[in-house]
């Protein structure tokens, strides 16, 4: 039987782009090329699901049904009233229709969508008499319509629905700074091969602590998730998927094979708590301590270091604050933690200025349309 070859699509975070390239890699993806905030690639049913199951850097996972140009919004429209809607849906699954548009053709996103969804709903009107549901809260099938300046359009399939970022793990997010593929993207960009320990010096709810440690471990990204957006496609391999999960359970390390801490603190009681709960929920509280410590008064283990510590934002109209952050810094880099690799995550333009120290090495991310940087110190 000859394995269907899949077009796929990646999104992920401006910055972390060639992380996620490599994930997929490593993972035996083909034809892998990287874009802003997106990685295109090819494989098999396999590897969709365990792009799903196991990318820490990925946000969606989107499978390409069709790609074609268009001339007119007659033609856009005729390969859509063209295509075999039974394929992905029946009269029992709910659908919903996405667009996004630069073409200036056709770029109403709201006329897209409303298109679309008129043409699936006669195709299955014709044949039945009856169209399956639509605009649901939680359609079985997401469908997605992208549109280019240059009048190509792609149509595909959300295989995620949720983002990927919604590990299941979290319990609390009092404080939350950073979510769960931004903190595995910030883990990597570090060059961490967890052969050092990990630290932690304000970890808030310890989303960074638990993706360290589940890459430490080699644990699934979404070993705690319980659902998928493909679970409901009408291809679904229950066996396969099966099959993913008992794969991956067999590559998870054991306590043994990684001799090193993870270490986190907050001079915040309630985060303290916030971090141990999705610590516990994400079933890694045998392998990370979390205790409540103002940054400045831990005591860094002994042997070698990694601390990665993700800076409050900066007001720079609020100087005194500034001025005690970057004092702050400053101590960590230089006395707390001296030898030992510090990582410094600021969206503080004059940060190397502030603490007198110059980083041998700089990665520039975007998280929520704001750009930081990540700086070796």
């Amino acid at each position: 039987m000859e394995v269907e070859t899949i077009k796929m699509i990646a999104t992920t975070y401006e910055g972390l782009e060639d992380v996620l390239g490599r994930e997929l890699m490593r993972m035996g993806a083909e034809d892998v090329d990287t874009d802003t905030c997106r990685v295109t690639f090819s494989g098999d049913k396999y590897l969709l699901y365990q792009a799903n199951y196991e990318l820490r850097t990925a946000l969606k996972i989107y499978k390409e049904v069709m790609c074609f140009d268009f001339t007119s919004k007659e033609e856009f429209l005729a390969q859509f009233k063209d295509y075999r809607w039974s394929k992905i849906l029946n009269i029992y699954k709910s659908f919903r229709v996405e667009a996004s548009s630069k073409s200036p053709i056709i770029n109403d996103n709201a006329e897209i969508k409303a298109e679309i969804t008129k043409i699936i709903t006669a195709y299955f009107n014709e044949k039945s008499h009856k169209t399956p549901p639509h605009d649901t809260q939680n359609p079985s099938v997401v469908i997605v319509i992208e549109l280019t300046e240059d009048n190509k359009c792609k149509f595909l399939l959300d295989s995620s629905v949720e983002s990927l970022s919604h590990r299941g793990y979290k319990v609390s997010s009092v404080n939350a700074k950073y979510d769960e593929v931004y903190s595995a993207g910030l883990v990597q960009l570090s060059g961490w091969k967890a052969n050092t320990n990990f630290i932690d010096p304000m970890c808030g709810q310890g989303t960074l602590l638990i993706e360290a440690a589940m890459f430490a471990y080699n644990i699934p990204a979404q070993v705690c998730r319980e659902n998928f957006g493909f679970f409901t496609w009408r291809d679904f391999d229950a066996e396969m998927w099966q099959d993913i999960k008992s794969s991956t359970k067999i590559r998870i390390k054991h306590n043994g094979e990684f001799a090193f801490k993870l270490l986190g603190y907050d001079s915040d009681e309630l985060s303290v708590k916030a971090a141990n709960q999705n610590i516990k929920k994400a079933m890694l509280d045998k392998y990370i301590t979390v205790e409540k410590s103002a940054p400045v008064d831990i005591d860094a283990p002994d042997g070698q270091n990694t601390a990665i510590i993700l800076a409050p934002k900066v007001d720079v109209y609020k100087q005194d604050e500034t001025k005690e952050l970057t004092a702050t810094l400053e101590k960590l880099a230089k006395k707390v933690f001296k030898g030992a690799k510090v990582w410094i995550h600021s969206d503080y333009e004059d940060l190397p200025k502030a603490i007198g120290i110059q980083p041998t090495k700089v990665a520039e991310v975007k998280f929520s349309n704001k750009d930081f940087k990540l700086g070796l110190y």
